[in-house]
């Protein structure tokens, strides 16, 4: 037996810990997903690192190997007795039992997380929302985190295509298969990583707003959604497109679209 999944699986039978499903609780126990992850985030002596879901440790072990300061987030009470007893008398790793949904981002270097796929749209959104950082590692779900770097008019592509596209470089790591953690997932996982783009950010807000309209009919022609909205005005027809389906638009014709109806 593997290490990590030894090392796993011993923790979770001395704490009398039962993965909880509801919590999408699934362990990382491959050493070359764990190295996939660290080193696209690349931590180094000195930094910063918020890692949401620390779950047993592993990766914060990992994190904390390296030099990086880390605030390890863990929502589930019975996974926090495991993290302070592991990491009891470190200083460079700090453990809060807290919420990261409804916990401000703090200022630092890196983020990091293994995503529950329950909260994995609200997360993404809170981490562009606010970008108190300089990069951002994601483990998530393949199927969504392809969709964070669909183009227009295909099949993935939709609000928080668009959403990410504006204010994020983002791109796509390494693969992570479904063996690589405990309990098995049900499906395989890309690491993606994310560079906040600060330009626009006056109107996130609006974009977020627009976007939840468009894409709820995202194969009609925008004319017919703006003015089912109430939204309609002359002056939008300079601006996009109108008769152009909503899946087709680009991430910036979304955002000039928000411009424009600020405006109005």
């Amino acid at each position: 037996m593997p290490g990590l999944l030894r090392e796993t699986r011993e923790l979770l039978r001395r704490y009398g810990i039962r993965p909880r499903r509801r919590l999408s609780q699934n362990f990382i126990v491959s050493e070359g997903a764990l190295r996939l992850i660290v080193d696209a985030l690349g931590p180094g002596p000195g930094d910063r690192v918020y890692e949401i879901g620390a779950g047993l440790g592993t990766l914060t072990l990992e994190l904390a190997r390296r030099g990086a300061a880390v605030i390890a987030v863990e929502v589930d009470r019975r996974l926090v007795e495991v993290l302070r007893d592991r990491f009891r008398g470190d200083s460079l790793v700090d453990v809060v039992c807290s919420d990261a949904l409804s916990t401000p981002v703090p200022r630092v270097d890196g983020v990091v997380s293994n995503v529950p796929y329950a909260i994995s749209s609200r997360l993404l959104l809170k981490l562009l929302r606010e970008p108190s950082y300089r990069v951002a590692v994601l483990t998530l779900q393949r199927e969504f985190a392809l969709r964070l770097v669909a183009r227009p008019g295909t099949a993935q592509y939709g609000r928080i295509s668009v959403i990410t596209q504006l204010y994020s470089e983002v791109e796509v790591v390494g693969s992570v298969s479904r063996r690589a953690f405990y309990p098995q997932p049900e499906v395989d996982s890309l690491v993606i990583r994310l560079r906040p783009r600060m330009e626009n950010r006056e109107f996130f807000r609006d974009v977020e707003k627009l976007t939840a309209i468009l894409f709820s009919q995202r194969r009609r022609k925008l004319a017919k959604v703006v003015r089912g909205a109430g939204l309609y005005s002359p002056a939008l027809e300079g601006v996009v497109d109108l008769e152009k389906r909503v899946y087709k638009l680009t991430p910036r014709e979304v955002l000039s679209l928000a411009i424009a109806l600020r405006e109005l």
